[in-house]
Formats: structure tokens, sequence, C-alpha cells
């Protein structure tokens, strides 16, 4: 996995700031993966999205991954730091699920980013809970005759979703954190996607002082001073800035 260049940040920000997340994070993973289509890397498992969005990450800025979330008991901000490589590592590759109960027959598919797409348009959490829990639905029978998924009981929704959990064990990260404050232990989602790209966000934004800066003081296109290594860079800014 090759890093982002100082211009790959430059035109990732430029292109894909109004963009949903869902969209940006696949327009980033486009930009090191020219060889794919968007079409194929949102067809992807979950999964194997993030995997490769951690990678990238950590190629990018580094395996230290520092984060902070708020206790829902008391509020308190608790930090934590986490490691790209450890997160990679999950075990559990995608796969279909089978699930049997009351002679209904359900194949389950990992989600991909078609599927949050599609519930992210729906304008309440039920309906895009109904959306996802309709769409991971490979095929469905029952009594041996096969059904459409939408026609499943709202009995083997939990089963369901259980089975969509387990084709892509490495789609949802849960972290447990604990309140050194007040001791309450809670789970909070790692969002790998939306964290690179407020990180890409804002390094953009430094990088484009730094243009700044430099072509005033040089008279420096652009394109010349992104392609210079991040010391070189800084050794130029220390010197104006001084």
């Amino acid at each position: 996995m090759r890093a982002l260049t100082a211009a790959d940040i430059i035109a990732l920000w430029e292109t894909a700031y109004r963009l949903h997340p869902i969209d940006q994070a696949l327009t980033v993973l486009l930009r090191v993966h020219p060889e794919h289509d968007r079409d194929a890397l949102a067809a992807l498992p979950l999964g194997q999205r993030d995997a490769l969005l951690l990678a990238l990450r950590a190629a990018t800025f580094g395996d230290a991954l520092a984060g902070q979330s708020n206790c829902p008991q008391c509020g308190e901000t608790v930090e934590f730091a986490l490691s790209c490589a450890a997160l990679s590592s999950t075990p559990g590759d995608a796969q279909h699920q089978r699930l049997d109960q009351d002679g209904y027959g359900v194949t389950v598919r990992p989600l991909n980013s078609f599927d949050l797409a599609a519930a992210a348009a729906e304008s309440s959490a039920q309906g895009a809970r109904t959306v996802l829990l309709q769409r991971c639905v490979l095929a469905a029978a029952h009594q041996g005759k096969t059904i459409e998924a939408a026609t499943l009981p709202s009995a083997l929704e939990t089963r369901i979703t259980q089975a969509a959990l387990a084709a892509d064990p490495q789609a949802e990260k849960l972290l447990d954190l604990h309140c050194p404050d007040c001791g309450h232990p809670w789970q909070t989602l790692l969002d790998i996607g939306h964290i690179l790209w407020l990180e890409i966000a804002a390094r953009a934004q430094r990088l484009l002082l730094e243009v700044h800066l430099l072509a005033r003081a040089y008279g420096w296109r652009e394109v010349e001073i992104l392609e210079l290594s991040p010391a070189r860079r800084a050794s130029y800014l220390q010197l104006v800035t001084a």
C-alpha cells in the first residue's frame, strides 16, 4: 500500500469534501488503487474495504491512531490510542452465512458500500435497518419455495442481523472503553473512513498554508512546493517564518 502524497491529499480534499462519507472513503481508495473501478471497490465487503483504509492510514500518517470518546455516564472525554496494524489483523474472512428456522432457509451475504448508500437514503433509523436486513439476504425460501426477502417474518430479524455480522467479522469494529473518572464501561464504533477523511482534510489545510507561505516567499508554483519532501518543506518554512 503506497502512502498518499501531498498532491494526492490536496486533490482528494478538493474533489471529495462535499461528498457523502461513503463516497469519500471510496474516492480515497480509488486514488491509490487506480487498477480498480469505483463499483469494484464499492462491492467489497465492508471488512475488506476498512482493512484497505487502515493500511492506507498507516502508510500515510503512521500506525498509531489516537482517538477520543465522551463517557455516556458522566460526559468525561476519554482519550485512547490504537494500532492500525492490530486493528487490521482481526481474524475472520467475509463469507456467506446460512440460517434455518421454522421452515425458513436464508442465505446472508456480507454488506458492502452499495448497501450502506441505500440505507443512508432512508429518512429513519428503522428504515435504514430494514433496508440493510433485506439487502444482505442473498436468497430466502419457505418450505423449500423461494420467497422475497421483504416477506420474511420479523421474528427472523435478530438471526439475520447476527448472520450478517458473522458473514463479515471485520465490518464492525467495536472498541471497549472505560472511564477513569466514574468507572463506567461502554463500547464505541470505530469508523476508519470518517477518521481518515478528517485527517486528510486537516492535512490539506496545512499544506495549503505551506504552499501559500512558500509561494509568496520564493515565487514557486504549487506543484513544485508539493513535490518537496516534508523535511525540505519544513526547513524552508522555518527560514520563511524565522
